[in-house]
């Protein structure tokens, strides 16, 4: 098995994590710490499986990949220079392709 790559977290990415939890945590704060436990654990397995996402060829950036999480929020990210790099985390009510482009 290769070595994980490291992950970089975008400020872009920390504000999105950020918002969701202040959103979700204003009715169960218990969720939201849940949630953010989750996209950390995707973090983690996408250093150790980095082509897991789909790749998303319709953007301009031909290599950022897209990770569904529980059905409303998706990760976007891409592999630069050895690194998983998390561009943003958005929910799917978000227009991906004017967030991303």
């Amino acid at each position: 098995m290769n070595k994980p790559l490291e992950v970089l977290i975008t400020n872009s990415a920390k504000e999105d994590i950020s918002k969701v939890f202040d959103y979700i945590s204003v009715d169960n704060k218990t969720a939201a710490i849940k949630l953010i436990d989750t996209f950390y654990k995707v973090f983690e397995l996408l250093s150790n499986y980095p082509e897991t996402g789909a790749l998303k060829n319709d953007l301009a950036d031909k290599t950022i990949r897209i990770y569904s999480i529980k059905k409303n929020f998706v990760i976007a990210y891409r592999v630069k220079d050895n690194k998983i790099e998390i561009l943003r985390i958005l929910t799917r009510y978000q227009n991906i392709f004017a967030v991303l482009n």
